[in-house]
């Protein structure tokens, strides 16, 4: 019955083997007619279509008839070879872009509820996994570090993504590293010019000169410090536990235009010294409060960022790239911690997304 079908695709004559299939289906509906538009579907490049057919004519196999099958499953297997080869080839390409063996990191960006529902099974069938597994890596809250390793192949991830409408981003850690961090002291003066004093990573003193219009972004973070401390466990034996003590809290200012991060933190910044913004609050949580009051008010109209511990709950579990982050802080910790790390990360990645955002209009 298909003889003719078979000769018309052996000869590429895929218009004649359509005008054959269409008369027998006026007296057959068989399954070999769906497989065989199929194949027609395969030999002329649509192989998105003819993977969906194929796949969807073995599930209407009630009763399979096994030469059928397998013609449907070889079929099947040479799309699915020739998604593989493409890929590899795509991925060598991002191989060889420039800077591709640095370290680098690849974030996802929170999206609806709504969204996730449609963006899931397409991140499934990108990586590989099942639909609930993908559900539980797509974020809606917050950032979330998705992977780490080389800028190239973390880039070609990223495309692959943004193809299906997952936002995600990337950026190398020595584009972190770049960005000067200056800790803040107290600020001198805020008149039509501010001033503050800071110091730089040698600890050497530097007046940073700008205006309240020309800040980006206000990032804050709490840091846990964490402590041994004695526990009874179920028999009432002592035993040492990593206890958080206490919390230190950050809040950055960004300065695109200077490549500059001011860093204000309440173990570093002098309250009784510089400009008088305290009213004379005598604990340090009220003069904490004050001075993140007064920068609410200074900039009300620039973006805060303050989901930071959220995303340092999924970033902790990548200790050996944040190894890699210069922090910035020092704070005294008895335990190790890793969380200074991944504050300067969040804060760095924020910038760098700014400038990515911004670039245009520096450079029109």
């Amino acid at each position: 019955m298909f003889e003719e079908v078979n000769l018309a695709i052996n000869n590429e004559n895929y218009t004649k083997a359509k005008e054959i299939l269409k008369k027998l289906e006026k007296d057959n509906n068989s399954l070999w007619i769906k497989y065989y538009h199929s194949l027609i579907l395969e030999k002329e490049g649509n192989l998105k279509e003819a993977e969906s057919n194929y796949r969807q004519t073995i599930k209407d196999s009630i009763y399979p008839e096994p030469n059928l099958i397998k013609l449907i499953r070889d079929g099947i297997e040479r799309i699915v070879k020739i998604y593989h080869q493409e890929k590899e080839e795509k991925f060598n390409q991002f191989k060889t872009i420039e800077n591709s063996e640095d370290l680098a990191v690849l974030v996802l960006e929170p999206v609806t509820l709504d969204d996730k529902k449609i963006l899931a099974p397409k991140l499934a069938n990108i990586i590989n996994i099942d639909n609930y597994t993908a559900t539980l890596q797509i974020p809606t809250r917050s950032w979330r570090l998705y992977k780490t390793g080389n800028l190239g192949e973390l880039n070609y991830w990223q495309s692959e993504f943004s193809q299906v409408n997952i936002p995600c981003f990337c950026e190398r850690i020595k584009n972190i590293n770049k960005i000067e961090v200056y800790q803040v002291k107290y600020i001198i003066q805020d008149d039509d010019e501010v001033i503050i004093l800071g110091d730089d990573d040698d600890e050497k003193e530097q007046e940073i000169i700008f205006k309240w219009g020309d800040i980006n972004n206000k990032v804050q973070g709490l840091i846990p410090i964490f402590e041994l401390i004695l526990h009874l466990d179920a028999r009432s034996k002592p035993q040492k536990k990593k206890s958080i003590l206490d919390y230190r809290q950050f809040y950055d200012l960004h300065l695109l235009s200077q490549n500059l991060i001011l860093r204000f933190s309440d173990n570093f910044y002098k309250f009784d010294q510089g400009l008088n913004i305290t009213n004379q609050e005598k604990t340090s949580k009220k003069k904490r409060q004050v001075l993140v009051h007064f920068f609410a008010e200074k900039l009300s109209d620039k973006p805060l960022w303050s989901d930071f511990t959220l995303f340092a709950q999924g970033v902790i579990l990548f200790p050996e790239m944040l190894k890699q982050v210069d922090s910035h802080i020092n704070l005294f910790h008895r335990e190790e911690n890793i969380w200074d790390e991944a504050f300067q990360l969040y804060s760095g990645l924020i910038f760098l997304q700014s400038l990515t955002k911004l670039e245009p209009y520096i450079n029109p």
